[in-house]
């Protein structure tokens, strides 16, 4: 493990040319990095939005039907082994093995392993089409359901302690959908140096811009980011805490995140009175250049009856400040050569170690010569 510490006092411009693995995010490593993502966990609905119908997802460019069927949420390739018609289009029915999915154009039904049943043109084949459609890896967890393009996912889905806690209120944040990469947008909701300049009196103070001292270091399947001295963040808008009169009105407050590879963020902050206010964060991708946020926000602290109000209006406050500035950034991706920007020591390395992880990662799971385009 290495621990890289910024202190305020010593932030050098880096030499972009001793960067070395980060130089390489040139367009064919943009693509391995993309095509990657299909062999992690990623939220794709909030539970609250399936019904008793199937809906469609698009996950890295696939299109997924998600379906409950037999009280067990499934993930199907979006295409009957029929004649391609679009499943999710379908309707849950009775079959053999109890609920099962039902392609719209011809009925064919889909048990929960993705094997046809019943081809009701030929009654006299039930059970013996060989049909089947693929299945995918789906798990329910914190409010969302998970779903894994691959049979073995690299990693398994992060863990978010608080979301069994009853002493934290968690809170969904309504999902938006933005036009970027997903790793473009994990750089901006850890990146450090801009919460004082574009989220002024509510991340911030734009007369004190600089971050506080902090270590970054690789921690199991996460990169660690750790402040070693308070933060000041202005108190009243996240924590309802009034200052003296006179004040600046900000307060100390203690901050750390798990950027947990590839792409889900947990961020913790803790101001006074041990007020905890955590983010569980996700851009999933849709494709190499769009994707849906999905954010639980969870507190200790204020009024229950409150709480759902108070969060959802100060996240999409800030999302609203993020999104067009986020979507500005070109490459929609991140840099072909990393040398066309200029980078901070300290400032910049928490992006800079998840960059190289990102790396690291396309490089063990989608071999150079097998790179698509």
């Amino acid at each position: 493990m290495t621990i890289a510490v910024s202190t305020a006092r010593d932030w050098p411009v880096s030499r972009n040319q001793d960067i070395t693995r980060a130089n390489e995010f040139d367009v064919a490593g943009e693509a391995r990095i993309y095509q990657s993502f299909k062999h992690f966990w990623h939220p794709v609905l909030f539970t609250r939005e399936l019904d008793d119908k199937p809906k469609r997802v698009t996950l890295c460019g696939i299109h997924v039907v998600v379906v409950r069927l037999n009280n067990e949420v499934r993930a199907f390739n979006d295409l009957c082994a029929h004649r391609g018609t679009a499943l999710s289009l379908g309707t849950v029915a009775c079959g053999p093995t109890g609920e099962e999915l039902r392609c719209p154009y011809h009925g064919w039904q889909f048990d929960n392993a993705g094997v046809c049943t019943m081809a009701p043109q030929r009654p006299d084949l039930a059970g013996r089409v060989r049909a089947r459609i693929r299945r995918f890896l789906c798990e329910e967890r914190y409010g969302m359901i998970w779903v894994c393009l691959v049979d073995e996912p690299r990693y398994p889905i992060p863990e978010f302690k608080q979301w069994d806690d009853d002493s934290y209120q968690k809170i969904e944040i309504p999902s938006s959908q933005w036009s970027t990469s997903a790793p473009r947008r994990v750089e901006n909701f850890t990146d450090l140096g801009h919460f004082a300049i574009v989220h002024d009196g509510w991340l911030g103070d734009v007369n004190h811009p600089e971050p506080p001292k902090h270590e970054v270091w690789r921690e199991g399947d996460s990169v660690r980011v750790k402040t070693l001295e308070p933060k000041r963040e202005p108190g009243k808008a996240k924590y309802g805490i009034e200052t003296e009169p006179g004040s600046d009105g900000l307060v100390d407050t203690w901050q750390n995140w798990w950027i947990h590879m590839p792409l889900t963020v947990t961020f913790n902050q803790t101001a006074p009175g041990n007020r905890d206010y955590v983010m569980f964060f996700h851009p999933t991708p849709i494709g190499p250049k769009t994707i849906r946020n999905f954010t639980i926000a969870a507190r200790n602290f204020g009024n229950r009856e409150t709480a759902a109000e108070e969060i959802i209006s100060f996240t999409q406050t800030i999302y609203a400040q993020d999104i067009e500035i986020v979507e500005s950034q070109r490459p929609e991706e991140l840099p072909e050569d990393l040398s066309s920007e200029m980078h901070l020591g300290g400032v910049d390395t928490p992006q800079i170690e998840y960059r190289k992880w990102l790396l690291e990662l396309a490089d063990e799971l989608v071999p150079q010569d097998q790179t698509q385009t």
